[in-house]
């Protein structure tokens, strides 16, 4: 767990929603139909909307997954190394999450550099 979240994810309101949005799927994970056990926010709660009870409380941002799906979900966040024929490694395979942040990353550089100008 994100140190930012730690108090949110420990709340009342979390514990409460959380429970009753897990109690409305009988525990079944929404993607392969096993035993859920995590209720797993679509969006995903960052520092900027961690108090925005519209995205981190909301029961249409939820979803009720089980262990593997929800690593599946997260994995497909991250970075994968390339491999060439021989096994070398020859690069890696940036997420559309980490690609979308560099482009981001970039337009706010543009900006900051047009204010300076």
């Amino acid at each position: 767990m994100k140190e930012y979240a730690r108090g949110f994810y420990t709340s009342a309101a979390w514990k409460k929603v959380s429970a009753l949005y897990m109690t409305s799927r009988n525990y079944v994970c929404e993607r392969c139909g096993g035993s859920a056990s995590i209720c797993h926010h679509k969006r995903y709660i960052t520092p900027r909307n961690i108090n925005n009870p519209s995205i981190t409380l909301n029961m249409d941002n939820l979803e009720c997954l089980c262990q593997d799906c929800h690593n599946k979900e997260h994995k497909l966040k991250m970075s994968l190394p390339v491999f060439d024929e021989n096994g070398n490694m020859t690069g890696v395979k940036e997420s559309a999450d980490i690609e979308e942040f560099k482009k981001n990353l970039k337009l706010l550089e543009g900006i900051k550099n047009d204010r300076s100008d």
